[in-house]
């Protein structure tokens, strides 16, 4: 439980960030198409990694990708109102 706190790509809130900051740096453009392309296939082989779910880390792992995926269509609709 200790490295799953102290891990940032362990948190949920990480990848919602990092699909955020590609959304509104980037909008919706081939570029970000590939980062979020890379990042889901990225999460996927993590949860490969990582193996069975257990308790105390299934919600968070299972929360990653549609949070990524969520954060990064918010991230380019702040980018349509602000730009």
């Amino acid at each position: 439980m200790q490295t799953y706190l102290h891990n940032p790509i362990y948190l949920a809130l990480t990848w919602v960030l990092a699909g955020f900051v590609i959304g509104i740096a980037l909008g919706v453009n081939t570029a970000s198409m590939w980062l979020v392309a890379a990042g889901l296939g990225g999460h996927l082989l993590f949860l490969r990694w990582k193996g069975p779910a257990r308790w105390p880390t299934e919600t968070p792992l299972a929360l990653a990708g549609p949070g990524f995926m969520m954060a990064w269509v918010l991230g380019f609709v702040v980018h349509g109102l602000i730009f």
